[in-house]
């Protein structure tokens, strides 16, 4: 007696065949709910470390040649032309065009110990109004505050001697403002020998870069 192949109407034993193996193979390779737990979460990333431009968004940091005396409201910044050859060796203590700026507090007496290390060329400095760009030759350079700028500091030849020459000047930061320390030699401060000088009316100091 042969057994009978039941059928679903319109579907041919091949198709039948086909289905029935399908689902062996669904539900016995695990096509349904997993009985594996879940994998944990990855865990969250550490905090990224504090950049420097946020650490320099505190505020100024110190440096060793600008000393501060709250206690007696003054500030000393031993200030030196071509102390490394960045910009031609013009420069103030490694920086040029404006990528540094010193700090002070308003209604401090100020005092720059000025020194030009540059073996070739004379400098000088005054601190004047801050610009985004300066002429090649000054035709006043008056500094902002009264005594603010060392002798003779327009001529190639009379200002802070190169070698090793120095001058002291001092004068008080009366006034909060944003300023800068520039070099008025004819074609010194266009080519970048200038830094940032802020009077900070919260009373900052140091230098910011």
């Amino acid at each position: 007696m042969k057994r009978s192949t039941r059928s679903t109407p319109g579907m041919t034993p091949g198709m039948t065949l086909s289905m029935t193996l399908g689902t062996f193979v669904l539900f016995g390779c695990g096509g349904g709910e997993s009985d594996q737990p879940a994998p944990a979460p990855a865990p969250a990333p550490a905090p990224a470390p504090a950049t420097e431009a946020a650490a320099a968004a505190s505020g100024p940091m110190a440096v060793d040649w600008i000393s501060v005396d709250d206690g007696a409201r003054t500030v000393t910044i031993d200030l030196v032309a071509g102390s490394t050859d960045a910009n031609n060796r013009w420069n103030f203590n490694g920086y040029a065009n404006g990528e540094a700026t010193v700090v002070v507090p308003a209604g401090y007496t100020v005092t720059v110990n000025f020194e030009n290390r540059d073996p070739v060329n004379y400098h000088s400095v005054g601190v004047l109004e801050r610009a985004a760009s300066y002429p090649a030759i000054f035709d006043d350079a008056t500094p902002v505050f009264d005594g603010a700028i060392t002798s003779n500091a327009t001529s190639m030849t009379e200002a802070t001697a190169p070698g090793g020459g120095t001058e002291s000047i001092s004068f008080t930061a009366s006034t909060a403002g944003e300023y800068a320390l520039v070099c008025p030699v004819p074609a010194h401060a266009v080519t970048g020998m200038w830094i940032g000088f802020d009077v900070s009316e919260s009373g900052e100091s140091g230098l910011r870069s």
